[in-house]
């Protein structure tokens, strides 16, 4: 081997000063990044309150900097809601759950198309004042199972859930009074539903191809719309309580094989059975009244009152036990010795400079570069 002459040592010299010079460019710029990719990462964001229109800035201030294709859980705690501010919660692709129930609605009214089209929403809870959902308002939300209605819910648009084909349930509020057509259109999860009682009418293609099984129609339903069961397989029992049966468009239950069940008495439901392009059979055997569904979101204030008066009194009951407790107890019990307090330990940890990660990236490429200097300028 020879040996090393001057011009040998300053060749040595001007890798090892290559090398730092490659660590400490590697230090200043690749370790943010190196820092940056593994930080842990904000995906639920609560913002407390915003102005009208301005939802995008004050999301922007909650999420502190988080990427918006990772923020998976939005709730909103005040605020009203316009159009504007429904295009910046579209603007978020990965939220599963949005909860806008602290929130509300521009005159109570969620726009038209809102929210449609959202890949991967699971679960919304809708703001507290919402009287009317829009047109295709959620349509095409494909991965949602859950909506929460507020009672306040008097119309639901065209299309508002169409294509939602994980939902297998919609707590209708009793007092809604307009369903527009196809609102359930393709939800094919969708296995039960209450038609409120103000619906005098199944709109055209409401429930088409939906997973109803049976459905109660009250006296006040006096027609059935075009295409307002067609494809629902499963459907297999109707139970109509109107005394003369309501009209049917064209294709009101084509591909669907239904038994009618009537009340004695009532008249016009063979018209159905007659029709060819309908496959239902009629059987005379209702017995006993129709019952308006209940609000299944409407709180129930006589249970209320009660569990506030059993609280009232439980806490009360508590307390006196707790006093009379605490008397026996200093009247016979020492008072402890006087102790040090805890060193609190709840204290956030300090920031991490360096993760471990970047420091074993910038070894790794310091290490590289230096064994590719010397290889190149090594004598033979």
């Amino acid at each position: 081997m020879k040996k090393f002459n001057q011009d040998d040592k300053k060749l040595v010299i001007r890798i090892i000063m290559l090398v730092l010079a490659v660590a400490m460019i590697l230090s200043f710029v690749l370790l943010p990044l190196a820092q940056s990719a593994f930080a842990e990462e904000i995906t639920d964001v609560t913002v407390a309150q915003f102005d009208t229109g301005a939802l995008s800035s004050a999301i922007e201030a909650a999420k502190d900097g988080t990427d918006l294709n990772n923020v998976t859980s939005l709730s909103i705690s005040g605020g009203i809601l316009d159009t504007a501010d429904y295009q910046t919660l579209c603007g978020y692709p990965n939220i599963t759950l949005l909860d806008l129930s602290h929130a509300d609605t521009k005159d109570g009214i969620i726009p038209d198309n809102a929210l449609s089209s959202r890949n991967k929403l699971e679960t919304v809870y809708l703001p507290k004042n919402t009287s009317e959902i829009g047109s295709g308002a959620f349509m095409q939300n494909r991965q949602l199972i859950t909506v929460k209605m507020p009672s306040s819910v008097r119309i639901i648009g065209d299309s508002a859930f169409e294509g939602c084909e994980k939902v297998e349930h919609f707590d209708i509020p009793a007092s809604t009074e307009h369903i527009g057509a196809r609102a359930f259109y393709d939800c094919k999860a969708l296995s039960d539903f209450v038609l409120p009682a103000k619906i005098d009418a199944v709109p055209d293609s409401c429930f088409a191809q939906t997973a109803l099984t049976s459905m109660i129609l009250g006296p006040q339903v006096t027609g059935i719309g075009s295409g307002a069961f067609e494809n629902c397989h499963g459907l297999t029992d109707l139970y109509c309580y109107g005394e003369t049966a309501p009209t049917a468009g064209s294709n009101a239950f084509q591909n669907c094989k239904i038994a009618l069940h009537c009340t004695d008495g009532a008249s016009g439901y063979e018209a159905l059975q007659a029709d060819a392009s309908n496959w239902v059979t009629v059987s005379y055997d209702l017995s006993g009244e129709y019952s308006a569904p209940a609000d299944m979101n409407a709180p129930d204030d006589t249970d209320k009152d009660t569990d506030e008066e059993t609280a009232d009194n439980t806490a009360a009951e508590t307390e006196a036990s707790a006093e009379e407790t605490v008397t026996e107890t200093e009247a016979t019990t020492p008072a402890p010795a006087k102790t040090d307090a805890p060193a609190k330990t709840d204290a956030p940890a300090e920031k991490q400079l360096f993760s471990p990660v970047s420091v074993v990236i910038i070894a790794v490429l310091c290490a590289a570069v230096g064994a590719l200097a010397v290889l190149a300028f090594k004598k033979k």
